[in-house]
């Protein structure tokens, strides 16, 4: 989905969990990933693109839908922080590993990659105040950054 990561986000998930509602497997699913993929900082919030993705069976990729895409998760190194709260809070959280802790341990975001959000908890079965997202900041060290990252 593309525009302002709070509309976003939402219409992500929400198309995601219909899907996976509708075709019986949502009791299949595994973790849940959200994949920030602009910097709102140098990107204009109306051109944010978002991404909900979930882990599927290797049988249950046959059924998914061909506006949805399967693909891997970038690897590299990866800022981590917990996030208790649901979304509630997580730009936050977010805001403050980039413009903070980021630049306290002499690494850059790489922006080459997205930022990654893993839900830890099934929405349905764990309360908002306790649900868990860990975020993940993609870094490297700034010897290392080519002109691609910021």
């Amino acid at each position: 989905m593309v525009g302002p990561y709070s509309d976003s986000s939402a219409a992500a998930w929400g198309r995601m969990f219909e899907w996976l509602n509708s075709s019986g497997l949502i009791s299949q699913i595994g973790t849940g990933y959200g994949l920030l993929l602009d910097d709102p900082r140098q990107t204009p919030p109306e051109k944010c693109r978002y991404e909900a993705c979930v882990e599927l069976l290797d049988e249950a990729r046959g059924v998914v839908p061909s506006e949805f895409n399967v693909r891997r998760l970038p690897g590299g190194a990866y800022a981590r922080q917990r996030h208790v709260g649901g979304t509630v809070g997580l730009p936050k959280t977010i805001s403050t590993m980039r413009s903070e802790w980021v630049p306290q341990y002499g690494v850059i975001v790489d922006a080459r990659r997205p930022v990654i959000e893993i839900y830890l908890d099934h929405p349905d079965f764990v309360p908002v105040e306790k649900q868990r997202v860990d975020v993940c900041m993609p870094v490297t060290a700034v010897e290392y950054a080519g002109q691609s990252a910021a």
